[in-house]
Parts: structure tokens; sequence; C-alpha cells
């Protein structure tokens, strides 16, 4: 356990089904998992059973008191383009006004994507998306394309969705680590296709 919490949220529909990006308020969350290194928790509204996770029902108040409990221990919040897109969602598809709190706090929030983005600017067009830090770095990959778990979801495969859902939180947690112990974190260059370290300060 630690007092970063890594944060991912899968949704049950598309950004093309309710009019692009801007519209966070008509997404559907289904799942939202989190890890701190040692416990998993998951909040959802499928019946499902999941090993080694602790389950919560996907209520606006349930999930906010646990994220605001965290940060008043003097936690942060951790996730992969959590600014733009897992936390905005949160606190306009579900009303939760914790979150909308949370993000007012400057040092509250560590965003990966968005502190691997700034780094990399002097070493060319470097791949960003979690999958391809996780791979460079880890040598691990996600359980899924997040282009398809809404299809899963719809499809019944919750089990899948949420254990993809808590990969994608742990591996941006293992990233997290690795670059902050090494001071580091290697990308594909789009330009030469070369493998690149780009130094970090986090």
């Amino acid at each position: 356990m630690s007092n970063i919490l890594s944060l991912d949220i899968e949704t049950a529909n598309f950004s093309w089904e309710i009019g692009g990006w801007n519209n966070m308020s008509l997404f559907e969350p289904s799942v939202v998992a989190t890890w701190d290194g040692s416990n998993a928790n998951v909040f959802t509204k499928a019946e499902v059973q999941i090993d080694n996770a602790h389950l919560h029902d996907l209520h606006p108040q349930v999930l906010g008191d646990f994220l605001q409990s965290h940060i008043e221990k003097g936690g942060r919040l951790l996730g992969h383009n959590i600014k733009s897109f897992d936390l905005p969602v949160i606190r306009d598809a579900l009303d939760c006004w914790a979150v909308g709190d949370i993000m007012g706090k400057s040092d509250a929030v560590i965003d990966t994507k968005n502190l691997f983005s700034k780094h990399s600017l002097s070493y060319g067009k470097l791949l960003t998306g979690l999958n391809d830090l996780a791979r460079c770095n880890l040598d691990e990959v996600k359980l899924m394309e997040s282009a398809d778990a809404p299809t899963a979801w719809r499809e019944g495969r919750h089990n899948d969705v949420i254990e993809y859902c808590l990969k994608d939180a742990q591996l941006t947690y293992d990233l997290y680590m690795k670059g902050r112990e090494e001071g580091f974190l290697k990308s594909r260059c789009l330009e030469t296709g070369n493998i690149i370290e780009v130094e970090l300060e986090w």
C-alpha cells in the first residue's frame, strides 16, 4: 500500500455515440478500478465476482467518499490521461462532487500521460499511449484495446472488462513507480523507430 492510488475507468458507450469527447456527462461509466500497490478496489453495478479485489457499488457517494478519504490522508490520485478523461467523466456523468473538489487541488492528481508528453517534447514524436509505454518499460501489454471495452460490456463480458480496467490501473501504477525510481521511461520514436529514454522529474 502507498499514498499513490492509481485509477482507471471504462464506459459502456462510445464517444461518437454521444456527439464527441466534449459531452462527458453523456458517458455511461461501467467500471472504476483502483490500485495502490497492494489493494484492488472495483466499483460497478454489475453482478460479478473478482478475485483479490474489494467490490463496491458504482454510486457517486460511495466512490466519492472512498477517493476523498484517500486524499484527506495525504494521498494522491494517479492515472494515464486521468485529467482529460477519467476524472471529468466521473465528475460529470456520475455527478460525483468529490472528484470535482479533488480536481481543484493542483497537487492531488498525477497524470502520467501529461507528464510523459511534457518531458518528451524535446525528443521528437514519441508514442505516449499506456500500451506503448507498458510494452517498452514493463514488457507487458493491456488485456484488450480501449475501443473494445464498451462492446465487451454490452455482450455481458463484465468480468473481462473489469479485469482489463484493473490491469490498466496496475500498469499505470507500475509505470509511475518505475519512472520515479529510475528517473526515465522509454518510448518508441515515430520518426525514426528508435527506442528513446526520456528523463523525468516526477
